[in-house]
């Protein structure tokens, strides 16, 4: 799939689109409802309880949903202001839950290095820049304001590509998965990591793309 073609589907939305969180919620008409094993406790979950990224701790405060359905809360240590969220959704089909995880192929742009062996494609609009590349069944974009990273393009994308790697998110056996994080700290929760397994798709978004990757990381790692 063309990379400019996935425009629609959030990477190359309106600024306020990318800001609002690059993805539409699940249709309630593909969710798997269940009627019992309610989850009220973070324990019930495969969420980590507590997650200390390098910009800063979160811990999980709330659950809520079915053992197939769940959302689990997450404020920064200290404070009572909500930061990020887990979720995990089972939908009606493999294919229902491939449409939820904003997999991207590959990507056309000038090509730039990334470490590690790790090469990507770059394009530059609206006063970002867009860094894409594909490891293992992952794609991942990074986006900086172009102000950020003026002098070094890549510098944003090769500190996100350095984490992937150190903490093996990336490694992660999935059917599909995706990372999308920015440079600054977004007022919503706009920092996206996804991942297809079977026909349940589990997503971790956050105002912190350090904390959410790390997030993810510690819950495949449980």
């Amino acid at each position: 799939m063309q990379f400019k073609r996935k425009v629609k589907v959030g990477i190359f939305a309106t600024t306020s689109a990318l800001v609002l969180g690059l993805v539409a919620a699940p249709s309630v008409n593909h969710v798997l409802h269940a009627a019992s094993d309610n989850v009220t406790t973070v324990s019930q979950t495969a969420a980590p309880t507590t997650v200390k990224a390098a910009d800063q701790t979160v811990k999980a405060t709330s659950a809520s949903g079915t053992k197939s359905n769940y959302s689990v809360s997450y404020v920064k240590s200290g404070t009572s202001s909500k930061t990020a969220t887990y979720k995990k959704t089972a939908y009606n089909s493999k294919s229902d839950a491939k449409d939820e995880v904003d997999y991207i192929g590959a990507a056309k742009g000038s090509t730039v290095s990334l470490g590690n062996g790790t090469t990507a494609k770059l394009q530059g609009t609206m006063g970002r820049v867009y860094i894409h590349w594909n490891t293992n069944n992952w794609s991942v974009t990074a986006i900086a304001n172009t102000a950020d990273v003026q002098a070094n393009p890549a510098k944003f994308a090769k500190q996100v590509n350095n984490q992937l790697t150190s903490q093996k998110l990336t490694d992660t056996n999935v059917t599909h998965g995706s990372v999308t994080v920015y440079d600054q700290t977004q007022s919503g929760q706009a920092n996206t990591v996804k991942w297809q397994q079977s026909d349940k798709v589990t997503q971790v978004k956050g105002q912190q793309a350090s904390t959410v990757m790390k997030l993810a990381a510690d819950a495949q790692s449980n």
